[in-house]
């Protein structure tokens, strides 16, 4: 299930030499927010890790399956109502010809706040 222009929509794009960020705005009032949970949503793990694998497609340009999930820490809970504009960074980004692969690590944050650490693995699908 594609998350994007549903759950959260891109904002901007910065691309630095070394890293690429997506300031995204979450969606309050999508359907998955409430049943995760009514009254008080939050961003569920596995969506959280969605968003930054589709936000790794748009900067490879192709669409991408992740393989293997190296760490994921959530740092923060992460409310669309409290915060509903929350960065993307991605650091790191590896390129594997061989193996048709792409390795990164991403950090979400709301302003200076971190709010979740993620490193994974994609496949060219």
């Amino acid at each position: 299930m594609k998350l994007q222009n549903s759950l959260y929509c891109i904002v901007s794009k910065e691309e630095a030499e070394a890293s690429v960020s997506y300031d995204i705005q979450l969606d309050a009032n999508h359907f998955i927010y409430q049943a995760h949970f009514p009254g008080e949503p939050i961003t569920p793990g596995v969506c959280i890790i969605q968003i930054a694998k589709e936000l790794l497609e748009d900067v490879v340009g192709e669409r991408l399956l992740i393989q293997a999930v190296k760490n994921v820490k959530f740092l923060h809970v992460i409310s669309p109502v409290e915060m509903p504009h929350i960065t993307y960074v991605f650091e790191k980004i590896t390129f594997d010809d061989t193996m048709k692969t792409t390795k990164v690590v991403a950090l979400v944050n709301h302003d200076d706040t971190p709010l979740a650490k993620l490193s994974f693995t994609c496949k060219q699908s």
